[in-house]
């Protein structure tokens, strides 16, 4: 039976993609069109994921934050033949990126959906980065009416990163359950769902981007491809609970 629900946030609990395009555009100046900037930006994060993957598959390859991003553009600039990529424009839209990200909201309808959850479950929150850039995404995202700092394990905190389950383990004894008791929910096939399901947590995948499935071996439990399908599950296995 689950006992806690944990997520993911970025790109999960909140669009990633128009920050995304303020910082494409503002930093390359293409003026391509909105169908266009669907395409580009799927492909980066396609390939962003499968560059962490391959990073922390191979102990001999350990790719930067700054490396990954620009192989994930460098494919998008060639795939799609576009003009202007280099190591500086590179790292200025990382640096726009980050900047853009700043103004996030929840996807509708989750606030409700947390007023909901807090009451049947343990909450919690699993996400890589430093602790001053996420807990501000999570100041801004006003999660912490829902959850507070103990129920939060960053990459800092954890001196792990998602694909390592190690973080999934820590979080066990945070709450003091089972694998079999924990849900994770996130947008990365290689980050989230993987480790969580080495783990032993049952999973959801918010697909939103339509990626493939990886590993045959590896399956999420479900799959949501819309914030709404994603907040009609939750709401569903709330009603589960007496």
């Amino acid at each position: 039976m689950i006992k806690a629900i944990v997520f993911d946030i970025d790109d999960t609990l909140y669009d990633t993609k128009p920050a995304f395009v303020q910082a494409f555009e503002e930093t390359f100046n293409l003026n391509l069109p909105e169908e266009q900037m669907n395409q580009i930006f799927a492909n980066y994060n396609e390939q962003e994921q499968l560059a962490i993957a391959e990073s922390n598959s191979d102990s001999d390859l350990k790719l930067s934050d700054e490396e990954i991003n620009y192989h994930s553009l460098h494919h998008t600039f060639k795939k799609y033949d576009l003009p202007g990529l280099t190591q500086e424009s590179a790292k200025a839209f990382s640096e726009a990126f980050e900047t853009a990200s700043s103004s996030i909201h929840l996807f509708d309808g989750l606030t409700t959906v947390f007023n909901t959850l807090t009451t049947k479950f343990k909450l919690g929150i699993i996400t890589n980065g430093s602790n001053d850039v996420q807990l501000a995404k999570i100041m801004k995202l006003k999660l912490h009416h829902w959850f507070s700092r103990e129920q939060i394990i960053t990459s800092e905190d954890a001196k792990a990163k998602k694909p390592d389950p190690l973080i999934f383990t820590l979080m066990n004894r945070k709450f003091n359950l089972r694998g079999n008791e924990m849900m994770y929910i996130g947008s990365s096939y290689f980050e989230d769902i993987v480790p969580a399901k080495k783990a032993g947590w049952e999973t959801v995948w918010y697909n939103n981007h339509q990626s493939p499935i990886a590993d045959p071996q590896i399956i999420p439990d479900q799959t949501v491809k819309t914030p709404e399908e994603l907040k009609d599950l939750l709401m569903d296995l709330a009603a589960q609970i007496d």
